[in-house]
């Protein structure tokens, strides 16, 4: 069984590692984090890998903004990445990377818009809760387009649930139904959630500044929720 901490021992080392677009979709969602709302964050790399498009969460962000879709339901950091995206371009040999597993809306907003792949890091603890992941251990869905691969290594996966799981805790509290059914699937990552928001997740961010230093001064125990989590499924999402 594969160690997740042996290829890269510091987080400097991992951070490096990671694709540029998958570090992107992180500060994206650290962003939205931060901003008091639903942490996943997105971008679009064209055939040369290079980003032409970003968007993170912003469905809880008052209208008027950026991003068009702002304010409202469908304001998910796919859909606002998509929405950035000029008529007639040719998406079929890009890729939407995210920091989580696309919700159906979104997998089939990039299905309608011909995206050629998607890739995300860490499967959705709603989808999770209710039922409705799709992801399995490095799972490449071969039946598109898009292309959907996913999720990603367990340092990651755990690193981008920690944001999403502290974001709905500090926004909704963690008797919210997401967390509590994400206690018995997904133990390590909430039992880290739940240890940072009851130690005042707010105050680190006001402290720490950048995800670099956010998930820098967490790298240890993440890297021990990722190792027992491999350990308990191999790599596997929880069935619920």
């Amino acid at each position: 069984m594969r160690d997740p901490g042996a290829a890269a021992a510091t987080f400097d080392e991992a951070w490096s590692a990671l694709a540029r677009p998958a570090r992107r979709s992180l500060e994206l969602a650290y962003d939205s984090l931060v901003a008091g709302g639903l942490a996943v964050g997105a971008v679009l790399t064209d055939e040369r890998a290079e980003i032409v498009a970003e968007g993170r969460n912003r469905a809880y962000d008052p209208p008027g903004g950026r991003d068009i879709l702002q304010g409202s339901p469908l304001a998910h950091a796919e859909l606002n990445v998509l929405a950035a995206v000029e008529e007639g371009r040719a998406l079929e040999r890009c890729t939407l990377w995210s920091s989580q597993e696309p919700c159906a809306m979104c997998t089939a907003a990039a299905a309608f818009t011909a995206v050629g792949t998607i890739r995300y890091l860490a499967p959705d603890p709603w989808a999770i809760a209710a039922g409705r992941s799709r992801s399995g251990s490095g799972a490449v869905d071969a039946s598109g387009p898009p292309r959907i691969v996913g999720p990603g290594e367990d340092l990651w996966l755990v690193a981008a649930n920690v944001l999403f799981l502290a974001s709905i805790g500090r926004r909704r509290g963690l008797g919210h139904p997401t967390v509590e059914r994400n206690r018995g699937l997904e133990p390590e990552t909430t039992r880290l959630v739940v240890d940072l928001v009851g130690s005042g997740v707010s105050v680190r961010l006001t402290r720490d500044g950048s995800i670099e230093t956010f998930l820098g001064g967490l790298w240890e125990p993440i890297a021990a929720a990722a190792t027992a989590r491999l350990a308990r499924t191999g790599g596997r999402v929880a069935a619920p």
